[in-house]
């Protein structure tokens, strides 16, 4: 391993795991929003095309998800533990199992475009948009998305240099093909899923070569000797699932608030939830970069019983996030201009995107740390206690808000059921973790 888990520092640790995750997350994040600042340039309801389509995003990356963060998160507990054949089971089949469930999701998908798109409540001025983003997208990631999925695990094994790398090369191809393919070509929304594609493909490539030639890997894709078994499946199923719960029910809340913002708002408050959508990326993929330095710590370290490191890696994660989450809410409440004026320079959706950004977003800080602790208990293969989190979250608390509080705010009501579930899932996930800690 390029690292020590089980007796570096642990702020040196989390540095140097951290910070590439971060800047590989970031760049993520950057050509997502760069990607929106070009699509915005078409037609302010391109905006709107891309964000009532994202509940189809959302579940095909909820298998990435469920298959890669549950096979890194065994593959880190198996190396702790000395049993390096299984991780790289853990690993084939991790391949194996992303390709077939990315298939069987995407075609019928694909096939009935049009009728899912119309169940979405997508509007005739913006169904051409949607539909023409959306087939690329998804078709492209079926050989895009597995490397994503992948790329979990090298962080897992310490070679999170290389992981940020792959990230960062595939943003930077993504921001130079969108302009290519949208303006130059003349393709339009078309040309940005396109350019979206060919960077994710680039991901898939870049992971199998790692995993197949690097001899410096502590476990390697072998095709021909390790055979994957049903067992891991299981293994990777149980420990990915609550990430898999999270985006299923992320699905239902996005459909939830699209179809709530239309009836109390318009197409341009939903191209303004877009917007929004894309700035809290900027800071969640952060918070995600930095879990994923602190995954393989926990991981590792929990796997060989050393619990006093465990905490110490658990608490330095959560004073980070709290102290970035107040840089950027501070941000948005002071200069929400500053962010929206990126992507648009229609007045009336600056306008509108601002007022809603600040209301969606006032307990960040509590989301951050929310976050923080879910992952925690996945990193530790404590799923069931993950899952309560994020089922509150995304769902538990956010749904009946969402019934409830629009009836009397309106569109502001909207935007402030966010601010609900992330404060009382924030009290629920302190509690679970302060109890947990206490029994190590």
């Amino acid at each position: 391993m390029s690292t020590n888990l089980g007796e570096d520092k642990i702020s040196g640790l989390l540095l140097r795991l951290s910070i590439p995750a971060i800047l590989g997350m970031l760049s993520s994040a950057i050509y997502n929003i760069v990607d929106r600042i070009f699509v915005g340039r078409i037609d302010p309801l391109a905006l709107t095309g891309v964000g009532i389509t994202m509940p189809l995003q959302i579940l095909q990356m909820a298998f990435v998800l469920l298959i890669g963060i549950g096979s890194s998160t065994l593959i880190s507990i198996k190396l702790g533990e000395g049993k390096l054949d299984d991780a790289e089971g853990i690993l084939l089949a991790a391949l194996k199992y992303i390709f077939i469930s990315l298939t069987l999701f995407t075609i019928p998908v694909v096939i009935f475009i049009e009728e899912i798109l119309i169940l979405l409540s997508v509007s005739p001025d913006v169904m051409d948009f949607a539909k023409d983003y959306i087939v690329i997208l998804m078709l492209g990631g079926i050989l895009g998305l597995p490397g994503f999925c992948l790329n979990n695990s090298l962080r897992s094994i310490g070679f999170a240099k290389t992981s940020m790398k792959i990230i960062v090369f595939s943003s930077i191809l993504n921001i130079v093909l969108d302009p290519i393919f949208i303006f130059t070509l003349g393709l339009g929304i078309k040309g940005a899923a396109i350019a979206t594609a060919i960077s994710q493909i680039y991901v898939t490539i870049a992971v199998l070569y790692f995993f197949i030639k690097r001899e410096d890997s502590p476990i390697r894709l072998r095709l021909t000797k390790t055979k994957p078994s049903i067992g891991h499946l299981k293994e990777i199923i149980s420990n990915g699932s609550p990430t898999f719960y999270m985006q299923i029910l992320g699905t239902a809340v996005s459909v939830m608030i699209n179809t709530s913002i239309l009836r109390h708002g318009s197409d341009m408050h939903l191209a303004g939830f877009t917007i929004i959508g894309s700035i809290y990326s900027f800071y969640h993929m952060v918070i995600i970069g930095l879990v994923q330095g602190n995954q393989p710590i926990c991981g590792y370290n929990f796997g060989a019983k050393k619990f006093h490191r465990v905490k110490e890696s658990l608490y330095l994660t959560l004073k980070v996030t709290l102290l970035l989450s107040v840089i950027m809410i501070l941000w948005i409440m002071l200069l929400p201009y500053s962010l929206v004026r990126m992507f648009t320079d229609d007045m009336a959706l600056i306008n509108i995107t601002s007022r809603s950004m600040r209301i969606y977003l006032l307990a960040l800080p509590a989301a951050g740390l929310h976050t923080v602790i879910a992952q925690y208990f996945q990193a530790v293969s404590k799923p069931n206690l993950s899952t309560v989190l994020l089922i509150l979250r995304y769902g538990g608390i956010l749904i009946p808000s969402l019934m409830v509080v629009p009836l009397f705010w309106g569109i502001d009501g909207v935007f402030f059921s966010n601010v609900v579930s992330d404060s009382i899932s924030f009290l629920v996930a302190w509690f679970l973790v302060a109890k947990e800690l206490k029994s190590i």
